[in-house]
């Protein structure tokens, strides 16, 4: 009997005299049916098939959950949370224009995440001396507006210039008080932590290049108000701002 050369497939040989081939085709066609299946044993959506150590044969690897990623675990692939320190987009937001009321970051903290990077890639206001403040949220679209203690420290670049001020039960953080103009707009980036959990009181701190006149800020902001916090709000302190922010999770250790 003749066979095929990759999966030895019966077949008939040139010179047989196949009296019934109704049942040449369905041995044939079965050969191919087993094959098919072990080649791709998928039966649900999202599944991912690898070679088995079995010939011929593939093994199904399901779905995995939200948040996991794809490794080798003893030599085959396997679901597998991320390893510590690794660094999600969780929103990036591009905004023109936008009132001085602010543009908002809802919905962004969660038990997933230690701490927060915060990317400002531009930045700008109408009025380019405006500060750029920025207020907690809770409970939904709930601005938390008090409580807000630290500083924000400014050098002048080629000046020994520096200006402290203090921020003390005020009703938002300050991150700067230059935001930039348009034709130089600020940059900048941060850290926030204590952001996620039941009982949480947010901090940030990072530094701002403010756009136009040479200076970088250093801030130092806490709420002492313990909430559970769902996300934040930028905004000028009385202009238009427009710009690209973007906020990172980092996976807990």
């Amino acid at each position: 009997m003749a066979t095929t050369t990759n999966y030895s497939w019966s077949t008939p040989d040139d010179t047989d005299l196949v009296k019934d081939g109704a049942a040449a085709i369905r041995t044939l066609g079965s050969s191919v049916d087993t094959t098919t299946k072990a080649l791709n044993p998928s039966t649900t959506l999202g599944d991912i098939e690898y070679r088995s150590a079995t010939a011929d044969t593939n093994t199904r690897l399901g779905i995995g959950t939200t948040g996991q990623v794809l490794t080798v675990a003893a030599g085959v692939p396997s679901w597998a949370a991320a390893s510590s320190g690794a660094m999600t987009l969780i929103q990036r937001s591009s905004f023109s224009n936008v009132a001085n009321t602010g543009t908002t970051f809802d919905g962004v903290f969660s038990s997933t995440y230690g701490s927060y990077y915060l990317v400002f890639e531009s930045m700008y206001a109408a009025s380019g001396a405006d500060d750029l403040h920025l207020q907690w949220r809770y409970a939904g679209p709930t601005t938390q507006a008090a409580t807000y203690f630290g500083n924000d420290i400014a050098v002048e670049s080629g000046t020994t210039t520096i200006t402290n001020n203090a921020q003390s039960n005020t009703s938002q953080s300050v991150l700067t008080r230059y935001i930039g103009p348009s034709s130089d707009p600020g940059k900048g980036q941060f850290f926030i932590y204590g952001a996620s959990g039941t009982s949480s009181q947010p901090a940030i701190y990072g530094n701002y290049h403010e756009g136009g006149r040479g200076a970088t800020t250093t801030p130092s902001v806490i709420n002492l108000d313990i909430r559970t916090y769902t996300g934040f709000i930028l905004k000028s302190s009385s202009s238009n701002i427009t710009g690209t922010v973007s906020l990172y999770g980092l996976v807990k250790a």
